[in-house]
């Protein structure tokens, strides 16, 4: 597989050469490759719709300006940006590897310079469509055998890849395990493949059969929250009903002090700072409780806020004590949905609520 490198890997290869493409004494502003991602839209049929696009950064009107350039010339088929001649080479190692005719078909280069929030992105995106990318058995679609040789062998920081569904089909097994982010199953970089990714997908009917693992999963996890929450209001208040008396018990008991000359039991005194230090505890009880109903961005939102609005990734995973991959996928979701705001910084990612970084 010496011509079948891993396919990040050779698109940051293939994209280099943008650092001397764009208008002339613009070079120095030309951008570096920000990011990229590969969305696989599966058919029911087997084949499979990718776009490959590749992400650039654009700080000024120097660096927009010199990606237009670029953009220009690989619309016309310039050697910059991703390139089909990659994939070409790995469909047909693997239609040889697996037994199965596999071709490349309707290939397009496109791209776009996108405002978002203050933030100016320049995309160059490479289509195409991969025929019997997947093996269609009975009512299932599988995607497997595709990726063996390791060729689709890891995501970088800033790389992912997202596989959508055909229509009617929902999402049944995927490997490594992973769940779904605006309908696609979402692995985010930094992530290895031992033998590259692998999942099914099953005909979901008009009845609404074949209920995919990944909602019953998220049921079950739901469940498992609401049920710690039951539990622990009861016991809360059976802890409670066992050391504080009814409200009429207390009354006649009061009363009937009253009457003897006797100070109540909840007079003012060591007992009402005892009864301070139990509403105090009962609170961050609470609190605890609270935070478990919290979803994951909810948390992240939470936390951003008591750091003061910013945080770097690697200080969130600390906090949390997340994997890298999962806080990955959930920032890179959250900010799709314009949630937060990511800047990188170096060799790091600054998070940021949304404004912050207006305001610096």
């Amino acid at each position: 597989m010496r011509q079948a490198a891993l396919i990040f890997a050779l698109v940051a290869l293939l994209v280099a050469p943008a650092a001397v493409s764009g208008v002339a004494g613009a070079q120095s502003a030309t951008p570096e490759p920000s990011g990229t991602t590969v969305a696989v839209h599966l058919q029911a049929d087997g084949d499979a719709r990718w776009n490959v696009s590749v992400r650039y950064a654009l700080s000024d009107a120097n660096e927009t300006a010199a990606f237009e350039s670029m953009l220009a010339d690989y619309k016309n088929g310039a050697d910059v940006g991703p390139t089909v001649d990659v994939f070409e080479t790995v469909v047909a190692e693997q239609s040889e590897r697996v037994g199965r005719e596999m071709t490349i078909r309707q290939v397009e280069r496109t791209g776009a310079v996108r405002e978002s929030d203050g933030n100016t992105t320049g995309v160059l995106t490479l289509s195409f469509t991969w025929t019997d990318f997947g093996v269609v058995e009975n009512d299932s679609l599988r995607v497997a055998d595709v990726f063996d040789g390791g060729w689709f062998g890891s995501l970088e920081d800033g790389e992912e890849l997202l596989v959508y569904a055909p229509d009617g089909y929902s999402p049944d097994t995927a490997v490594p395990e992973t769940g779904l982010v605006n309908g696609a199953l979402q692995w985010a970089g930094p992530q290895s493949f031992e033998s590259g990714p692998s999942m099914t997908f099953t005909e979901s009917g008009p009845s609404g059969a074949g209920v995919p693992w990944l909602f019953v999963a998220g049921a079950a996890v739901v469940a498992l929250v609401v049920g710690a929450a039951v539990v622990y209001v009861w016991k809360d208040r059976s802890i409670r009903d066992a050391i504080l008396p009814d409200r009429e018990d207390a009354t006649a008991s009061q009363s009937s002090d009253a009457a003897a000359g006797t100070p109540p039991d909840d007079a003012p005194g060591d007992d009402a700072t005892d009864a301070a230090g139990a509403t105090d505890a009962e609170s961050e009880a609470d609190e605890a409780a609270a935070e478990e109903l919290l979803s994951d961005e909810e948390r992240v939102e939470r936390l951003l806020e008591e750091h003061g609005g910013r945080m770097k990734q690697a200080k969130i995973v600390e906090e949390t004590r997340w994997s890298n991959a999962k806080v990955s996928q959930l920032l890179s979701s959250m900010a799709e949905e314009g949630r937060v705001e990511k800047l990188r910084i170096g060799r790091e990612n600054l998070i940021s609520l949304p404004g912050e970084n207006d305001e610096s």
